[in-house]
């Protein structure tokens, strides 16, 4: 796993396997949080935590190993 924080954005970047782009498929939620999905397996691949230092207090649950309150078309292509 990498993880690499932009200071400037407040943005946190997970990734779990590195793929190029075209090979993922991308889902947002409701806080601009990004989930990175392979195209093929629709494993999770990575994510985007969107206000990090912000939300550092509160519980921050990573998809790999807990619920986040994605959209429907996230559930979907998780349950796949």
């Amino acid at each position: 796993m990498k993880l690499s924080y932009d200071k400037d954005a407040d943005v946190l970047y997970i990734t779990f396997e590195p793929l190029a782009k075209e090979r993922c498929i991308y889902v947002e939620n409701e806080r601009g949080d990004i989930l990175r999905l392979n195209k093929e397996t629709k494993r999770v691949v990575g994510c985007t935590i969107m206000a990090f230092s912000r939300r550092a207090s509160e519980t921050l649950i990573i998809p790999e190993i807990g619920s986040v309150p994605f959209n429907e078309l996230a559930a979907a292509l998780v349950s796949e």
